[in-house]
Parts: C-alpha cells; structure tokens; sequence
C-alpha cells in the first residue's frame, strides 16, 4: 500500500521536529562555548543527545515503510516523554513568574532565535503526531502489519 499523505506529511514533521532539535542544541552549545568553553559534560551531553536523533531518524525511516512499533515508539518517545521535557520545565518557570520567552528560550543570546525553533518544535511534533494518528495513517499501518504478517 502507498503511504497516505498524512503518514508522508508526518514523517516531514518528524523530520522537522528532529532538526529544530539540532538546532536548539547548536545554539545551546554556542551560547556555552561563548561564555565559558565547552568542557567534558557539554560533550558528554551533545554525545547523548546525538544518539537521540540519530534514533529518532531511524524510527522516522521504519514509520515511513509502514512499521507500526515505529509509529507506537515515536509516540511514546517523542510525543510523551520527548514532548514532556520540553514542556514541563518552561511551564514551570512560568508558574514561578518567568516570562514566556525566558521559560522557553532563556536569557543568552540566542533566546529569542532557541524560542523560536522549540515552538517550531513543539508544533512539529504536535502536528506529526496528530497526523501519524489519523485514519488514513491508521488504515495504512493496518495494511502494512497484515502485509508483513
């Protein structure tokens, strides 16, 4: 079966989610490089979050061949716990008087550029799975498990 444009447009949304990803962490490792130098957590810390995306573009490339288990781990990895970190710490902040720009894109200076790419990012992922849930996506994942029984 073909995949249906909403299984398409959210594997592009993945892929955007993932590479707002990247770019938050370019910008938070330059924003530290500039001010203090990158010692052996920041690497450490970049190290992690590359396994991260390097997984989470595997798990986009089996979503888009029609894998359910992709679509069911990018959902609990990147629509929950993913989504949840971003999240919760800025909203946090904001409960405790932080404005929204600061809670979400901090005080350095690439604030405004880092608040801009994560609400990009929580958009993407928001949407992506939206539309990885949608009954064209679910008909096609129905499909293609049987094909592959």
């Amino acid at each position: 079966m073909e995949q249906p444009e909403t299984a398409k447009n959210a594997t592009l949304l993945w892929i955007t989610a993932i590479a707002a990803g990247i770019l938050e962490t370019v910008l938070a490792v330059s924003e530290i490089a500039m001010e203090s130098g990158i010692d052996a957590g920041v690497w450490m810390n970049i190290g992690l979050r590359s396994v991260v995306y390097i997984g989470a573009f595997v798990l986009v490339g089996f979503f888009a061949r029609g894998r359910r288990w992709a679509r069911l781990s990018l959902f609990a990895l990147l629509s929950v716990i993913g989504l949840a970190a971003m999240v919760v710490p800025s909203a946090m902040q904001i409960a405790d008087g932080e404005s929204l720009i600061g809670a979400v894109g901090g005080d350095g200076r690439f604030a405004l550029a880092f608040f801009v790419i994560r609400l990009l990012h929580i958009a993407a992922v928001l949407l992506a799975t939206g539309l990885m849930f949608s009954r064209g996506a679910n008909a096609y994942f129905r499909k293609s498990e049987l094909a592959t029984a």
